[in-house]
């Protein structure tokens, strides 16, 4: 049987106002939020902070920027951890490696893991999808993306800890409800208050 901690709410924490992450915008309020958690979250334990983000040049200069700031706590993509630590890293490393690092106290989804389409293996299927004249993102990236999402974000529930999801789509597109739906139970704020 499931244990029932399975079924505690997960602490989730969605922000309304920042903008997509298609936009030149985007990059500029998504530091400035990240560097609002890392400020304001007082996380229960010591454990790691993780920011998974998929966009090379963006995981770059962020790491730069929390680096400048708080100091040798940042690492970027390194598979040893210790208590305290900032992890930068993109969605395939957290993958390789999360069974391995401790659990985060605190996640931060910077963007979705959608598969890019500039990734040849991606653009393969949606090709096949598209010459059997089907619905590519419903059948291969949403799907695909959920269940990243899902084995991210289970550890972390059953830890106790924290998920900020800061990519806005999960707000201005459909599937945005699907995705809450799935993550359910969460007790979820769009502001950081910081007794919650």
């Amino acid at each position: 049987s499931t244990p029932p901690r399975l079924y505690e709410a997960l602490r989730l924490y969605l922000p309304y106002h920042l903008p997509l992450p298609n936009t030149p915008q985007f990059q500029e309020h998504l530091q400035a939020e990240i560097h609002r958690l890392l400020v304001c979250v007082k996380p229960s334990r010591q454990g790691p902070t993780v920011i998974l983000v998929n966009d090379l040049p963006l995981k770059e200069q962020l790491a730069t920027a929390l680096a400048a700031e708080f100091g040798s706590r940042v690492q970027m993509e390194q598979p040893f951890l210790e208590a305290n630590t900032i992890l930068v890293s993109s969605w395939c490393f957290w993958q390789q490696h999360r069974l391995a690092l401790p659990v985060p106290d605190l996640l931060i989804v910077a963007t979705l893991p959608l598969p890019s389409l500039e990734n040849p293996l991606v653009a393969g299927r949606v090709a096949f999808h598209k010459r059997h004249r089907q619905d590519w993102f419903r059948l291969y990236l949403f799907p695909t993306a959920m269940a990243d999402l899902e084995r991210a974000i289970g550890p972390v529930r059953l830890n106790q800890g924290m998920v900020a999801l800061l990519d806005s789509r999960i707000h201005h597109r459909s599937y945005g409800r699907q995705i809450l739906a799935a993550l359910s139970p969460s007790a979820s704020t769009r502001s950081l208050n910081l007794n919650w």
